[in-house]
């Protein structure tokens, strides 16, 4: 029989490469994807183009909205928590909203799930939650900053007790930053916005020494990493960190430098929070048998490539210079 897995946010950044992983892997081949998202963020074209290879259902609904949230868990077998407010890690825009969904969203999220007997229940928390140091592992003591690290920790506490309390297997992956070209892009993280600004011959902005470092994972290794959850008994009630490398701000301007060698770099002092320099350990998710295939040259190569058609140089005179490919 076809089983049902219920992704929220299913329309987001990593959502819009997970589902159409799922629709395409052998493992899940007959499963229902139900897709629920409130599309806030405008990703239509996540639910476009989908593989004819999966089964999909799609609901427009809020986390917040209860009643619409317990009707989509109608014959769930699996739910994967993604929605929430995603900002930058530091980030300290909208604090109130923020903890209204990335907390109280998941613990409705939560609840609906327990109550409709889901089988397995996977959050996608944030390495942000550690807070600056590291390299940190997962029974490292967290001091988040900014409303969303503290929020995702919330979220994460709710998620872990309702495996000890409730019965109910979950498992929480601590996301390094995601990067890399998917159908719903965000550019607010800074390697994918290093990589547009390049690809566009504009210069990037390092704040601070650009020695800070930010545990990275390639979006279809995010993808992969849910993947590996949701097929293995061994991570029942597991927390991991899912990240792939640690690297300096440098360290990606370096790597996209190599490519367009041209690309000028500026160093202010301006965003004091963005010189928080923080690192994540992965050897407990690679001890469970995962581990990651793509690199920091594909995940910036893959946005830049995409970009590389058409590039606006930098405005010099009456009219921008364009330069077409040869």
């Amino acid at each position: 029989m076809s089983k049902v897995i219920l992704i929220t946010g299913g329309a987001g950044y990593i959502g819009s490469q997970l589902i159409r992983d799922l629709g395409q892997d052998d493992k899940f081949n007959g499963d229902i994807i139900r897709i629920y998202d409130n599309l806030q963020s405008g990703n239509y074209q996540a639910l476009m183009g989908l593989p004819a290879s999966g089964k999909y259902q799609y609901i427009e609904g809020d986390i917040l909205d209860r009643a619409t949230l317990s009707e989509s868990m109608e014959d769930v077998w699996a739910v994967i928590h993604l929605a929430a407010v995603v900002t930058t890690p530091i980030s300290f825009d909208h604090p109130e909203w923020t903890q209204q969904v990335n907390h109280w969203g998941t613990a409705t999220v939560v609840d609906e799930a327990v109550k409709a007997g889901v089988e397995k229940f996977i959050y996608a928390c944030s390495a942000s939650i550690y807070g600056p140091g590291g390299p940190f592992n997962e029974s490292d003591h967290c001091q988040p900053v900014g409303p969303y690290s503290i929020s995702k920790l919330q979220g994460e506490k709710v998620v872990m007790s309702s495996g000890e309390q409730r019965g109910l297997n979950v498992t929480s992956l601590r996301l390094a930053t995601v990067y890399g070209d998917a159908p719903g892009m965000r550019f607010d993280a800074v390697p994918n916005r290093f990589a547009y600004l390049a690809g566009v011959g504009k210069s990037l902005v390092v704040h601070g020494d650009g020695k800070q470092m930010r545990p990275l994972i390639h979006v279809n290794d995010a993808s992969r990493a849910v993947r590996f959850c949701l097929e293995n008994e061994n991570t029942k009630g597991k927390i991991f960190n899912a990240v792939t490398q640690n690297t300096s701000i440098n360290g990606l301007v370096e790597t996209i430098q190599k490519r367009l060698p041209d690309t000028s770099i500026r160093y202010t002092d301006q965003d004091v929070l963005s010189t928080i320099s923080f690192e994540v350990d992965k050897g407990n998710i690679e001890a469970s048998g995962f581990k990651s295939q793509f690199t920091l040259d594909d995940g910036l190569n893959g946005i830049i490539q995409r970009l590389d058609v058409l590039r606006i140089t930098p405005f010099s005179g009456s009219k921008a210079e364009l330069r077409f490919p040869d």
